[in-house]
């Protein structure tokens, strides 16, 4: 009887414990571990466990260990992996909305302005894809990083650079500004640049920073080609799984990490663009109202002609009508308020 009492009692204590598993949600970033960005999603994760009392946990596969974005989103697709810190292209692909505010944006400011009136409408594309949208942030202006200085549209099309391969939006804009875009994965970057296969990166800068390319280019131009931003995404299935009493944390985690991100974000190009790089070795070149205007008639040139490859036509008027908006009220002297 003793012996079959603890069998029994052995038995509930195994159910009992299996009941209180934590789920557990595995989500994949080219983030590399070490970095500022690494150490922001580590302290999402321990605020959901803390939060949750270990209810709830996050997983990182940090620095691409589970590939690419695109094969990330397979891998979420077949339930390998929960969801996906983005550095913006799974962003573009699923929201068009994002993809447009990747083309038409140039500075962090109006990327903020418009992510934030349009958070329900793009929290709504990425339903429409089978994910739950944690919030995004702006990651940076694209701007050019080189062996040679660049000082004008003729010099900047003579040259070879380096984009993201899965960078839909760059990688269609600047052919058609007459650039020569050589489109590779991150980890190629760095040896297509030793190897004098580009000459230079059009990189974010704190991408730049954390792929150390800042290193290896010898000249830094803050053209601006667009305006990146990420997101964190996981997937409406895995979602389902988190415990009720669960989720309201889980979502108070991912907006405090949201607005985490923004301020690093922001702190980080101020940092680098204004003196960092040039501490590292890096020659900052002048960009001159000549050459700004030159470039962004032929970058307005170019969107007209790409027409809907680049963006819907609905988003981008979206856009552009949040972008008029935020420049009147910078022209009525309330840079606060266009901010907010």
């Amino acid at each position: 009887m003793k012996g079959a009492f603890g069998a029994l009692l052995l038995l509930g204590l195994s159910a009992a414990a299996g009941a209180d598993q934590p789920v557990i949600l595995r989500i994949a970033t080219p983030a590399p571990d070490g970095t500022a960005w690494a150490r922001e999603l580590k302290a999402f994760a321990r605020d959901i466990s803390a939060q949750t009392n270990g209810a709830l946990q996050v997983k990182w596969y940090l620095g691409g260990i589970a590939g690419d974005e695109v094969q990330v989103m397979e891998r979420i697709r077949r339930d390998q992996l929960d969801g996906v810190g983005s550095g913006g292209m799974l962003c573009d692909r699923l929201s068009p909305l994002m993809r447009a505010m990747h083309v038409l944006t140039q500075t962090r400011e109006q990327a903020f302005y418009a992510m934030n009136r349009l958070t329900p409408a793009i929290s709504e594309e990425f339903k429409k894809n089978g994910f739950m949208y944690l919030g995004g942030a702006g990651l940076g202006p694209d701007v050019l990083f080189t062996r040679e200085p660049v000082r004008s549209v003729a010099e900047l099309r003579a040259k070879r650079l380096w984009v993201w391969d899965l960078d839909e939006v760059i990688a269609l804009q600047l052919p058609a500004v007459g650039m020569r875009a050589v489109p590779l994965p991150v980890n190629e970057a760095a040896r297509a640049y030793d190897n004098a296969k580009v000459d230079g990166f059009v990189a974010v800068p704190v991408a730049a920073l954390a792929f150390q390319w800042s290193a290896q280019a010898r000249y830094v131009t803050d053209l601006r080609l667009g305006f990146l931003s990420g997101c964190i995404l996981v997937s409406s299935k895995a979602f389902d799984t988190i415990p009720i009493d669960s989720r309201e944390p889980f979502k108070a985690a991912a907006a405090k990490l949201q607005a985490r991100m923004q301020d690093l974000g922001r702190q980080q190009d101020d940092a680098l663009l204004n003196g960092l790089f040039a501490h590292q070795g890096l020659h900052p070149v002048p960009v001159t109202a000549r050459f700004r205007s030159e470039y962004d008639a032929a970058a307005r040139e170019a969107q007209q002609q790409l027409g809907e490859k680049l963006a819907p036509r609905a988003q981008l008027d979206k856009i552009l009508a949040l972008l008029a908006e935020f420049n009147r009220q910078h022209e009525a002297g309330d840079p606060k308020s266009a901010a907010r």
